[in-house]
């Protein structure tokens, strides 16, 4: 087993000898607002890439890039449709950078549009349980037409996906999170390229540090990705398999009548990369918070 792997199993064992509070980013929780409630978050995302990915291995970024990041603000606002049934939009503000012997170019822009919803079909709150489905839309609304990918926006393609979700809260120590999601991808406008389907797979488990409102969460976050077609041939170098550690920290400040504001930072770092990618992040680190009222 890859030695990361291995690593990040161990640091998830430890992590979970105390109970937290707070809820992971990267792995989607299955808890719904109640009926009538709002939560407004700002997050940003900036990813340093250097390299692509060829056979598992380092390969350069393509048009001669040497360098390349990424820097999205998310503005994401979930409303409690029902009490077991949120909605929301994430609205990313994307600024993209390259930087090439011939100098360096750079874009901005509005990012593709996600929304989506998520039903809570089971919840235990004595042993600790919840589970839901959530169904999403991501929309083509970025920039990319006529500009590099290392540059562009938006993807290029509307993609769909389904995702199950469940939450177990073991005892009065330890909360555990974890998903297993599809998204179907559709052909680029542009190019005619399929992209391949995405499998997710997540874990998370976090922690509060004694009496104070600070949690520790780790996350184990998956992706594979299934070989990209064009005109029915396989694409080369596509497909993809990638899992990545994201430690973190929340500050959760808890307000009357289930209002709250909460604060978190943390890092994404891949640790398993196997197949090809033209280009894949070397880390992404994250910070924000949101209101819930």
């Amino acid at each position: 087993m890859n030695k990361g792997l291995v690593g990040a199993l161990v640091l998830l064992s430890l992590l979970s000898a105390v109970a937290a509070h707070a809820t992971p980013w990267f792995t989607q929780d299955p808890r719904t607002l109640p009926e009538g409630m709002w939560r407004v978050e700002e997050h940003f995302m900036y990813s340093g890439i250097d390299s692509g990915l060829a056979n598992g291995d380092t390969a350069p970024l393509p048009g001669g890039v040497t360098d390349a990041s990424a820097l999205t603000l998310h503005t994401r606002v979930r409303y409690g449709a029902r009490d077991d049934l949120t909605v929301f939009i994430d609205l990313p503000w994307v600024q993209k950078r390259v930087q090439s012997p011939a100098g360096s170019l750079d874009n901005d822009g509005l990012g593709d549009i996600l929304l989506l919803g998520k039903y809570k079909y089971h919840e235990d709150k004595e042993a600790g349980k919840r589970r839901a489905i959530a169904g999403f839309v991501k929309l083509d609304t970025g920039d990319h037409e006529g500009v590099p990918p290392l540059l562009a926006a938006g993807s290029g393609q509307n993609d769909y996906g389904l995702i199950h979700l469940w939450e177990w809260r073991q005892g009065a120590s330890t909360t555990w999170y974890g998903n297993l999601g599809y998204v179907f991808r559709d052909t680029r406008s542009d190019t005619g390229v399929n992209p391949g389907d995405w499998t997710l797979f997540n874990l998370a488990v976090e922690r509060k540090v004694g009496d104070k409102p600070l949690s520790l969460i780790c996350e184990l976050n998956g992706r594979h990705e299934a070989p990209s077609h064009q005109a029915g041939l396989s694409v080369p170098n596509t497909g993809s398999t990638i899992i990545s550690l994201s430690p973190g920290l929340q500050y959760v400040d808890k307000k009357p009548k289930g209002r709250s504001i909460t604060w978190e930072a943390g890092v994404q770092v891949p640790i398993v990369k196997e197949g090809g990618l033209p280009a894949l992040p070397d880390y992404t680190v994250y910070a924000g918070g949101y209101a819930i009222f």
